[in-house]
């Protein structure tokens, strides 16, 4: 798998598309990156909260300096570690 498909630039990205963008670009097994950025207005925690509650794993995670969200699928079949 090609990390670089699966890492979406998320800084202008809000709680009106994040569910859309998702949905079109993770598919079964995989893991989408949300790199967010600067977390300007608490939007990795909005992201966050947006996402679990619509059905998704969803893990915080801070690399380089950048907000990250790491989504994938919630079922018995795949699981975030």
């Amino acid at each position: 798998m090609d990390l670089q498909n699966n890492l979406v630039n998320s800084e202008m990205l809000n709680e009106d598309n994040a569910i859309d963008i998702v949905e079109s670009k993770l598919k079964p097994g995989e893991t989408l990156v949300l790199d967010i950025g600067n977390n300007y207005f608490n939007q990795t925690d909005k992201l966050y909260d947006l996402l679990l509650t619509s059905g998704y794993y969803v893990r915080k995670s801070f690399v380089n300096g950048r907000n990250q969200l790491l989504v994938s699928f919630k079922d018995n079949k795949h699981q975030m570690y």
